[in-house]
């Protein structure tokens, strides 16, 4: 793993200096993009595929920054990989649900905030996204922890090595980075190509269901 340039000569933050951070970064940023396994990639679109024909629900964490990403891939689930005419996948991101959240962290502990939510919501055969860059985050890890008793299958996107919520995921994607600024566009990226496969998929399905149809009219 490439570090980021450091600093040198008797000018540090001077004009180069910016000038070879940035391009250090989209280079960094381009490496780990290639760098993705696109095989657990393609396991998480059949898994949401799967979610989508059982009508069940997708539930996305994180906090930070990836609770921004939470909230964007939920969005992505939801509109960007809606066929029109057929059902869309509901998914959601608590991180959005501010008033429990907030009420949940106050009074009982951050820790708990997204594990109630789905103790509150989630039902076994439902899924569980996690976004975490260090795979350490409490409330990350004790929502996977709640999930994995409770029935749903976990997704974990994380970088760092993975820390404990790869652990205790059923799909690890995990980013080889420790940057988190690199981990979270990466992260942004493979969301975005999950729901625009998810769309392509759903829309494969729903064919050959309506083709199966024809032909089993046709031959009675």
């Amino acid at each position: 793993m490439d570090t980021a340039p450091t600093p040198d000569g008797p000018h540090p933050g001077t004009d180069s200096d910016t000038d070879r951070f940035i391009t250090w970064y989209l280079d960094e940023l381009g490496r780990r993009l290639r760098d993705v396994n696109t095989v657990p990639v393609r396991r998480y679109v059949d898994l949401l595929a799967e979610t989508w024909r059982a009508d069940r629900r997708v539930w996305i964490i994180g906090n930070g920054g990836s609770a921004t990403t939470a909230a964007h891939h939920a969005v992505d689930l939801v509109k960007t990989a809606a066929v029109p005419g057929q059902r869309r996948l509901a998914a959601q991101a608590p991180a959005n649900e501010i008033g429990l959240v907030t009420a949940v962290a106050n009074d009982i502990g951050y820790a708990e905030a997204f594990a109630f939510v789905l103790q509150s919501y989630a039902r076994h055969g439902d899924v569980l996204t996690a976004l975490s860059c260090s795979g350490r985050s409490p409330s990350t890890v004790r929502a996977c922890e709640w999930a994995r008793a409770h029935g749903l299958t976990t997704v974990a996107l994380t970088g760092c090595g993975g820390g404990t919520v790869a652990g205790l995921a059923d799909l690890h994607i995990g980013v080889d980075s420790d940057n988190y600024g690199i981990i979270e566009d990466v992260h942004l990226a493979i969301s975005h190509s999950v729901a625009q496969s998810l769309r392509n998929r759903i829309r494969r399905l729903t064919t050959v269901e309506v083709v199966e149809v024809v032909e089993t009219v046709a031959s009675g």
